[in-house]
């Protein structure tokens, strides 16, 4: 596949009213997930080779933050994880883990939630708390074509995304071939520690959880065969840097 690292850019520049800044454009995101620094290290060095724009749901703060907003003039939105609060083990208010996110990345105009936690309430805080994309709803590609951006309430943009790497694992789903179908929006998901081990199914991820901060280690399991590595830097243009 060529590298269409034009077509590439970030979620917050979506206008829903204008469609010349979402059809036929490619929004790569990720999902930090809390990955050790060499973990997201290593797909950040494979989106600098590929010269592409992306936009990064945060959960915690690290060096590398400074390198994506400053170095890479990437957007850098937050990721919320409200699983605790919903079982009951987090004391604190929906409102108050949002404010703790944006501490991390105060200017973030961008907003998905761990497990995609959404409801009518938690719109109203992310628009109270200044953001105004939200990309909370997983629309498998095909199921709804062409997939389309939309406003809520107090203008707030719903960005769904079509395709997400842990749950292509779950329902064996190929990924699209969102260059080739231009038409509709084209927002994927992925997670730097199944590119960083070439996750081809969740076993491989779950037999290493206890290695996942200890990337030296971790490397020796990366898969060798197709996996969301290989469909992530064939959607990118580009080989591996190993």
């Amino acid at each position: 596949m060529k590298n269409y690292s034009e077509n590439f850019t970030t979620i917050s520049k979506i206008d829903c009213g204008n469609k010349e800044t979402w059809s036929g454009k490619i929004f790569l995101t990720f999902d930090i997930d809390w990955a050790h620094d060499e973990v997201l290290e290593d797909t950040i060095n494979l989106i600098t080779k590929a010269g592409v724009d992306a936009t990064w749901f945060v959960t915690h703060p690290t060096k590398l933050l400074r390198k994506l907003r400053t170095d890479l003039d990437h957007e850098l939105g937050i990721h919320p994880n409200f699983n605790d609060l919903l079982s009951g083990t987090n004391q604190s208010s929906s409102k108050e883990i949002i404010k703790d996110y944006l501490r991390i990345v105060p200017d973030a105009k961008s907003v998905r939630s761990h497990s995609l936690t959404q409801s009518e309430r938690l719109v109203d805080q992310f628009h109270g708390c200044g953001l105004t994309h939200i990309s909370n709803f997983f629309i498998p590609y095909g199921n709804l074509s062409p997939i389309a951006p939309f406003q809520l309430w107090d203008e707030m943009a719903i960005i769904p995304h079509c395709w997400q790497d842990n749950v292509a694992l779950r329902i064996s789903s190929c990924f699209p071939n969102t260059v080739k179908d231009v038409a509709g929006l084209h927002v994927v998901n992925f997670h730097p520690i199944h590119i960083f081990l070439n996750t081809e199914n969740l076993e491989r991820y779950e037999k290493t959880r206890q290695l996942h901060q200890k990337p030296r280690e971790l490397i020796n399991f990366r898969h060798q065969g197709q996996g969301t590595r290989s469909v992530f830097m064939k959607l990118l243009g580009i080989d591996d840097l190993d």
